[in-house]
């Protein structure tokens, strides 16, 4: 479905949400409520392409229902601003988009992909930390519908494996995984205590899998453990998907780096 269909000029009273959303909350609502679905799609669209961060303020005028309806017509494009601009805390507006186009929208993500299908860890990982925050049964919604090889490449680096200090001839001996370890995989009896990871937030990352889906998690480290450049992902699926959901990514996102904060050290 084409979205951008339901675009049209923003009107007099959209503009005066603007205005108001700053200053008296509850008349915004008032007059956001006012609007025609299309007068409001148009208006967060508009938004979206200025003020990312405020275009969210305006889908919370509204009750959920509404807000997700709002969101339905956005299109892609204007949900990755949006969701970009948030994702260095809590994506507030996560919860009203469909997990089916989760996966759509962060492949307009030019820091996540590079024209050549790779993967960038850091920013996979970003994403994953900030869908940490959102409850368990989101969390499991948007996980089921996210490129598994997305969510390695974020957590491959964090899993510490055996034989990670020793010289190369000593990891040439030692390096690979305890059998009893490789056992409980295989059984996909694996839980996240049989891990050793880097890091405090990629163990809650991989507990929260394993919580909401143990098999989804006994999955994905095998894929972690058995591949090993993630980074150089299945370029020709993820370059398929991306051309055809926006075709030519040259005009896109070219404000995502002002909207990138890093993550903390």
């Amino acid at each position: 479905m084409d979205r951008n269909g339901f675009l049209v000029p923003v009107s007099e009273d959209a503009y005066k949400v603007l205005d108001l959303v700053k200053t008296d909350q509850h008349r915004a609502s008032e007059l956001m409520a006012s609007l025609s679905r299309e007068e409001q799609i148009s208006l967060v669209s508009y938004q979206a392409t200025r003020d990312p961060k405020r275009a969210q303020d305006l889908l919370f005028l509204l009750n959920d229902d509404n807000s997700k309806e709002i969101v339905e017509g956005l299109g892609d494009r204007s949900l990755f601003r949006i969701m970009k601009a948030q994702s260095s805390a809590h994506i507030g507006v996560l919860s009203l988009v469909d997990p089916q186009r989760v996966q759509s929208i962060l492949d307009l993500d030019q820091e996540l992909f590079s024209a050549k299908g790779i993967t960038d860890p850091q920013t996979a990982y970003h994403w994953m930390v900030s869908f940490l925050e959102e409850e368990e049964a989101e969390f499991a919604q948007v996980l089921k519908h996210l490129d598994m090889r997305v969510v390695a490449s974020a957590l491959q680096d964090k899993i510490v494996k055996p034989g990670a200090a020793l010289t190369e001839t000593q990891k040439e001996e030692e390096s690979a995984f305890p059998a009893d370890f490789m056992a409980k995989l295989d059984r996909g009896e694996l839980k996240p205590d049989d891990l050793e990871v880097t890091d405090e937030e990629a163990t809650d990352i991989l507990t929260e899998i394993y919580l909401v889906n143990p098999g989804y998690f006994n999955e994905l480290v095998s894929l972690m453990i058995r591949e090993e450049d993630l980074k150089a992902r299945t370029a020709e699926e993820a370059l398929a998907r991306i051309h055809q959901q926006v075709g030519d990514m040259s005009e896109i996102t070219e404000e995502a780096d002002d909207m990138f904060v890093p993550l903390e050290e």
